[in-house]
């Protein structure tokens, strides 16, 4: 019997650390900030620093370069039907970073005209996904699963 409840607590050990330290080697090193330049030879440019979406990093391209073009050339954030996407840009004015556009990438689309872009302007995109039904479903199955197989490694008789 006590090596079963030991079995028991080590395999609630590895379902509840598991995940966590699997997801740690998948992501993106951290230590350097990409540097991506769009520009023709010759031509003017600006840098501006975009955070979030697809590629983050300092970009530096052409004057004639506006905000949507800049969203297409880092990757634009999108990330499919139930994926929610926001852009905010600030602007160094007076000393101060002013934030002087907040809106959603399905409105920026639609927009005739995009905002120009300064240099040392800085560009966030912030992703929200929503959970649909067959998120919740897979939580619960996995609720009930572990539910059910701690039930059985303890021997609990529910009557």
């Amino acid at each position: 019997m006590r090596l079963r409840s030991t079995l028991g607590w080590v395999l609630c050990l590895m379902l509840i650390v598991g995940p966590a330290w699997a997801q740690q080697g998948g992501g993106r090193q951290a230590g350097g900030t990409a540097y991506y330049t769009f520009a023709r030879p010759g031509q003017n440019t600006i840098e501006v620093l975009v955070l979030g979406g697809g590629q983050s990093g300092v970009y530096e391209i052409g004057e004639n370069i506006n905000l949507g073009k800049l969203m297409a050339l880092a990757g634009g954030g999108g990330g499919g039907g139930r994926t929610k996407v926001t852009v905010h840009h600030f602007r160094l004015e007076n000393g101060k970073r002013n934030k002087i556009l907040e809106e959603s990438l399905n409105d920026l689309a639609e927009r005739p005209q995009y905002p120009s872009l300064r240099d040392g302007d800085v560009i966030r995109i912030e992703t929200n996904q929503t959970i649909g039904w067959r998120d919740g479903l897979r939580i619960a199955t996995t609720a009930l699963s572990l539910t059910l197989t701690l039930l059985t490694l303890f021997d609990v008789n529910v009557r």
